[in-house]
C-alpha cells in the first residue's frame, strides 16, 4: 500500500520505554500503529488498574476515540522503546477511502477484540455464579 508507506514514513515517532502515550479522559485525535516495541493498555476500575492488553508489532490502538470523537477510555503506555505511526483522523479517512481493505482490517480486529471481551465477561459471570453456589 503505497499511500500507507509514504504516510507512515512521515508520521512515525519514537516513544521511549515508560512513555504515557495518552491517558483515560484525554481527547483522542489520533490512533497509533506499532512498528516496534510494546504498549500496555490499562483502564482504571474501582478495584484498581486493570491491564486490558499488551500489544506489539503490527497492532494498533487509540482508534475508538478517533472513530467516535469521544475522550480516551483507556491509558496507553510503552513498556519497551517504541516506534509508533501516528495516524490522525484525516489520514485514517484518506487511507480508508483510498483502500477499503484498511477499513476491513480495522473492522476485523475490532470484532476479534469484542469477541475477546465477550469471553472475559462470560468467564467473570461464570466465576461469580460458582462463588455464589459455594456460599449457598
Amino acid at each position: 500500500m503505497r499511500l500507507a508507506d509514504k504516510t507512515f514514513k512521515e508520521v512515525g515517532k519514537e516513544f521511549p520505554k515508560g512513555t504515557v502515550v495518552f491517558t483515560e479522559g484525554d481527547p483522542g485525535n489520533e490512533m497509533y500503529l506499532i512498528c516496534s516495541g510494546e504498549v500496555k493498555l490499562t483502564r482504571k476500575t474501582s478495584k484498581g488498574e486493570v491491564v486490558l492488553a499488551i500489544l506489539g508489532f503490527g497492532e494498533f490502538f487509540g482508534e475508538m476515540s478517533v472513530i467516535t470523537n469521544k475522550t480516551r477510555t483507556i491509558t496507553a503506555e510503552t513498556i519497551l522503546d517504541c516506534r509508533l505511526n501516528v495516524i490522525s483522523k484525516d489520514i485514517l479517512e484518506t487511507l480508508i477511502s483510498s483502500n477499503p481493505l484498511v477499513a476491513l482490517s480495522i473492522l476485523k480486529k475490532l470484532v476479534l477484540r469484542l469477541e475477546n471481551a465477550y469471553d472475559q465477561i462470560e468467564e467473570l459471570f461464570s466465576s461469580k455464579i460458582k462463588k455464589a453456589e459455594i456460599l449457598e
